[in-house]
């Protein structure tokens, strides 16, 4: 999910074939057969990094799973639903529960993984702000996204401008005309 930014659903529909080996891509397609259409209709691709492909491969070739399969299957060979659970179950292991939180159900964050501050779309957003953090241009990340409107995406500026804003105006072209006039040059 680090890699791709994929959606909770786009990762439990993800098939072998939805992979593109010579292109280091990912699709998002629909699947009919399990009734998952990706959001807003928007199918696409997205650029995985090669260690990322390559780990897929070897995963595919320990399974000798066929291209329909499913990639993250539950033990039936359906999608997996509970792959949020799976997160929150590390992050209690790793004890990063806050303690605090319980959950609408009354499960406590102290007593189990059921801590608020861990899910997987935290996977998407810190796909989205690296990206733009390392010049991606943010149409492109629109794309890959898979975002209609641009002030979705514009949502994960927040991180890059906090953070990188600085560093960036003093190594412009102004910083350096700045510093010039003040030398009196």
């Amino acid at each position: 999910m680090l890699g791709s930014g994929f959606r909770d659903q786009e990762v439990q529909h993800l098939t072998w074939r939805d992979r593109d080996l010579q292109n280091n891509l990912a699709r998002v397609t629909a699947k009919p057969i399990w009734r998952f259409r990706p959001k807003n209709w928007e199918e696409r691709a997205v650029p995985l990094p090669t260690v990322l492909i390559q780990q897929l491969q070897e995963l595919r070739e320990r399974r000798n799973a066929l291209p329909a399969q499913l990639v993250f299957p539950n033990s039936r060979g359906r999608p997996d639903r509970s792959t949020d659970m799976i997160v929150k179950r590390v992050a209690e292991r790793a004890k990063l529960n806050c303690g605090q939180g319980i959950t609408k159900h009354g499960n406590k964050c102290s007593e189990g993984p059921y801590c608020q501050h861990y899910f997987l779309h935290k996977f998407r957003h810190t796909f989205a702000t690296e990206h733009l953090r390392h010049g991606v241009d943010i149409r492109t990340l629109q794309t890959w996204m898979g975002h209609r409107d641009i002030k979705s995406t514009m949502v994960y500026l927040k991180g890059v401008q906090s953070k990188d804003a600085l560093a960036k105006v003093d190594a412009g072209a102004l910083a350096g005309y700045v510093a010039k006039k003040a030398a009196g040059s």
